[in-house]
């Protein structure tokens, strides 16, 4: 009843020519105009007795169009199994222009998976990062902590200093009318955080409790609200209350500004914190080599096609994170060359780090059960109060998305561990102020990279 002829018009790129016999098309057509005739109402026939030529000359197009519909949904899943391929994307139906009396003919275009063929792992040389914890990294959070952590003690009388907390009810106005989110009541603000958009905090210096001030301040021009960017604002002020800033003098009195109940405490809870985000760092690290030395060790050609489809998705994902926060979508960043030579290069990069990490779990057998996935649940529902981790399991099992992407993460660690354990490995330490440090350093290199772009 169907036949099908695979002819290769590129690496990965094929076309499936698909031809049924005419007698299903023709059966097929016969149902449809069938259905036409029981439902049509035309002037001078009684329902469901219209006769078949009538319906054919004045409504064939549709019975065709329906007909090739069915046609092509009932055997696309017979033609792709036939043609033995494996679609990478969604096959393209073409239809020819002309049938013939032969059959039924229709194309499917199809794009298969690029064939990867993994060199030995052992052959891979890797340099694995191991990050710890020192005790100068311990007593940096302590120091940090003793510098930032403050506790405010009210002031009668008090005038407002650099540092010092208000607590104040404001209303703003644009044009001499207030704008949605203008107003706030309790409000508490440390002068000189930079909390609220440049000249408010300055404009309270000096206030007491009590007192009424008008600030007549600009939004900045790059303002992430963009109906307010660059628009001069009043905002009408009321001073409730004065607050200085007190410091801990001590690590007991740290611990219990910030609820523990002694330095001993507030260290261990550090130092647990710090190792888990060394033992990350560490697993980062090490897995940006590996997934690097994978790379430079495979010449992958990518269908285009497969490419084209990944930006789209990429770009789709930006501007639905820009649009989440408030911030304007502009048709010409994705027009910008520098962009999509950008977009391009981060999907061919992911598209080939998945083919080859899809090679490595087919090979040595790496899947992810159930009780391990479960393990990862129940170290996510530790960030969650005891009430709510039963609470939060279950959500998480309820979201297909995300339980995707838990267990694709599982895997590409399981990956990254077996490559590790094959490969050759030589393993540089690091402290993890030393990691963060470089961190910084190459987030700020990529920040002024992007600022000349």
């Amino acid at each position: 009843m169907i036949q099908t002829e695979v002819k290769k018009l590129g690496d990965n790129e094929h076309a499936v020519n698909v031809q049924i016999a005419q007698e299903e098309y023709d059966r097929i057509y016969a149902a449809q105009v069938d259905k036409l005739i029981a439902k049509l109402k035309l002037p001078g026939f009684r329902p469901g007795k219209t006769p078949k030529a009538v319906v054919e000359k004045q409504f064939g197009s549709q019975a065709h169009e329906d007909t090739v519909s069915e046609l092509v949904q009932k055997f696309y899943a017979d033609a792709i199994e036939q043609s033995g391929l494996m679609p990478a994307l969604q096959p393209q139906l073409e239809m020819p222009a002309e049938q013939s009396d032969a059959g039924f003919r229709f194309t499917l275009k199809v794009v298969t998976w690029p064939e990867v063929k993994l060199k030995p792992l052992k052959k891979l040389s890797v340099q694995t990062t191991e990050v710890e914890v020192t005790d100068a990294d311990m007593q940096s959070v302590i120091d940090r902590l003793m510098d930032t952590q403050v506790r405010y003690e009210t002031e009668d009388g008090r005038a407002a200093e650099k540092g010092d907390q208000v607590s104040i009810d404001f209303a703003g106005f644009v044009d001499d009318e207030p704008f949605d989110g203008g107003r706030g009541e309790d409000v508490k603000l440390v002068i000189g955080a930079g909390q609220f958009i440049p000249g408010f905090e300055d404009g309270l210096t000096g206030a007491r409790a009590g007192e009424e001030r008008t600030l007549d301040v600009t939004f900045p021009e790059d303002y992430q609200h963009q109906p307010l960017a660059g628009k001069a604002a009043r905002f009408e002020v009321q001073v409730k209350a004065v607050a200085r800033a007190e410091k801990a003098s001590n690590e007991d009195e740290l611990a219990k500004m910030v609820s523990f109940d002694d330095a001993a405490a507030l260290r261990k809870d550090i130092r647990t914190r710090l190792e888990k985000e060394a033992e990350e760092a560490s697993y980062n690290s090490s897995r940006e080599a590996v997934l690097e030395a994978l790379l430079a060790a495979h010449d992958i050609s990518l269908p285009e096609a497969m490419v084209e489809q990944d930006m789209q998705q990429s770009s789709q994902r930006v501007v639905q994170s820009m649009q989440q926060q408030g911030m304007e979508v502009k048709p010409e960043m994705f027009a910008d060359p520098a962009w999509q030579d950008e977009l391009r290069q981060r999907s061919e990069r992911a598209l080939r780090i998945s083919l080859l990490l899809s090679s490595v779990r087919e090979e040595n057998d790496i899947v992810v059960s159930d009780d391990e996935v479960e393990a990862e649940l129940d170290a996510q529902a530790t960030q969650y109060p005891a009430d709510q981790l039963d609470a939060f399991k279950t959500w998480m099992k309820s979201q297909k998305e995300q339980m995707a992407g838990l267990r694709d993460k599982l895997l590409e660690k399981k990956c990254v561990a077996c490559i590790m354990e094959q490969a050759k490995t030589t393993a540089t330490s690091m402290t993890l102020d030393a990691w963060q440090a470089k961190q910084d350093a190459a987030q700020a290199q990529q920040a002024e990279a992007d600022s000349k772009e």
